[in-house]
């Protein structure tokens, strides 16, 4: 199976997006940084130090799992962590979230699942839930479906600031590992697991024990308790949020023109999730790597010179780091190595 068979063309999606880019852009003045493929938009406050953060998503057909195993609450907190993590590449800290729930009739018990869910996440991050939108529209949602959005706003000081400008040839590229699918690629998993005739409480093939829906509704979790005392200690040259398009689509975002990143493919094991999904579904390589993380929540790019107290730090505070590869010289992308 390929991802635009389960009706996700990425490559159609990034065209459109480099259609609209112009027509974003006209907005900006001089308070907006212009960074080239950031996972959240930034501005300085008129005649204040500080700078905004902002970043809007939704948590996509990870709902249909998630209300069929009766975890809507769950998947409601991983927008939330979601937001915090695209703010969290940036140096910037988490402030307020928006959010937006509709239906095409609501239900009381599910909008409050979402709400509990959305606010138990912005206490973990420390994020006021600020306000947002609640819409009953028949003609526009399915029976039964609930759609979930909404906008984390944050704030950075501009020494702190990681626009990928700080990436040097030669520098170390780790990666933290994830914890699941997060947000992605769940157009592909549900139609792998629809043809695999197990049920979300059958025991996930090659896994240690948990089931299909514990694997596939794993929390898309905040990644910010380690790295952003890091990044405000400017250890941390830049930092990319492991979502749809993997870690080549994501890694990307944060280099330079110049400057070209070396991953092995080998230099992590990957979850029984994702060997599961991959063979299951037949995957092809290049689908799994721009549809699925493979097992990688954040990738960090390093001064050579702090790689190993870095990766030392992040593991005594809990988190599993892999050294992925390096930075050369070269034209601005990713390349996979098999070694």
């Amino acid at each position: 199976m390929r991802y635009r068979d389960a009706g996700v063309d990425v490559s159609r999606a990034d065209a459109i997006k480099d259609e609209v880019i112009a027509e974003i852009r006209s907005t900006w003045g001089d308070a907006v940084a212009p960074l080239v493929g950031g996972f959240a938009g930034v501005m300085r406050f008129p005649g204040a130090p500080g700078m905004l953060a902002a970043t809007m998503d939704g948590v996509g057909t990870k709902l249909h799992l998630a209300q069929s195993a009766g975890r809507l609450d769950d998947a409601a907190a991983d927008l939330v962590y979601h937001g915090a993590n695209d703010l969290l590449v940036h140096g910037a800290r988490p402030l307020a979230f928006l959010d937006y729930l509709a239906q095409a009739k609501l239900d009381p018990d599910q909008v409050l699942a979402a709400v509990r869910g959305l606010a138990r996440a912005c206490r973990e991050v420390g994020a006021a839930l600020l306000g947002g939108e609640t819409a009953e529209m028949p003609d526009t949602y399915l029976p039964g479906v609930i759609d979930v959005a909404g906008c984390m706003l944050g704030t950075v000081t501009s020494d702190v600031l990681l626009d990928g400008s700080r990436v040097r040839v030669g520098d170390v590229v780790l990666g933290v590992a994830g914890s699941g699918l997060h947000t992605n690629g769940y157009s592909l998993a549900r139609r792998v697991l629809a043809a695999s005739g197990l049920q979300l409480a059958s025991p996930l093939p090659g896994g240690s024990g948990e089931s299909v829906g514990d694997a596939l509704l794993a929390p898309h979790r905040w990644y910010g308790r380690a790295l952003l005392p890091l990044a405000e200690a400017g250890r941390i040259r830049a930092m990319a949020h492991i979502t749809g398009g993997g870690v080549g689509g994501n890694l990307v975002r944060v280099l330079p023109a110049g400057v070209r990143a070396f991953v092995s493919a080998s230099a992590w094991p990957r979850p029984a999730v994702f060997r599961w999904l991959i063979a299951q579904g037949q995957v092809p390589e290049d689908d799994a790597r721009s549809a699925l993380n493979l097992g990688i929540g954040m990738v960090l790019v390093v001064d050579p010179a702090q790689a190993a107290s870095v990766q030392a730090e992040l593991t005594a505070a809990g988190e599993t780091v892999f050294r992925l590869g390096e930075t050369r010289a070269g034209e601005r992308g990713v390349e996979w190595t098999e070694s």
